[in-house]
């Protein structure tokens, strides 16, 4: 994300990620994500009826809360959100490995 922030080869301004594959991408990684966590629920055993009611308001409130943030953030940082979103990944990577290096 760093390094395609600092081309500037005039990319594509116009992506939508609503469309097309990216959609398709997107829609699998959720769906990933909330496969494991259903497996988890059946593996244990619990009711599923609540959690997934509260794990689908959050899902909405947090993609809500970050499209609006992110429609803000992308006006007033410009080309920065790409450098700023590739930075808070690595420290997440490196964070997760720290954590689990043993």
């Amino acid at each position: 994300m760093i390094i395609e922030s600092l081309k500037e080869d005039g990319r594509e301004t116009n992506f939508d990620p609503t469309r097309g594959w990216s959609l398709v991408g997107l829609s699998v990684a959720t769906s990933i994500d909330a496969l494991a966590v259903g497996l988890t629920f059946g593996l244990v055993g619990l009711d599923v009826a609540f959690p997934a009611l509260l794990i689908g308001v959050t899902a909405f409130v947090m993609t809500l809360f970050g499209a609006l943030l992110g429609k803000t953030a992308g006006v007033h940082l410009g080309e920065w959100a790409e450098r700023i979103g590739g930075l808070v990944l690595i420290a997440m990577g490196i964070k997760f490995v720290l954590e689990n290096v043993t």
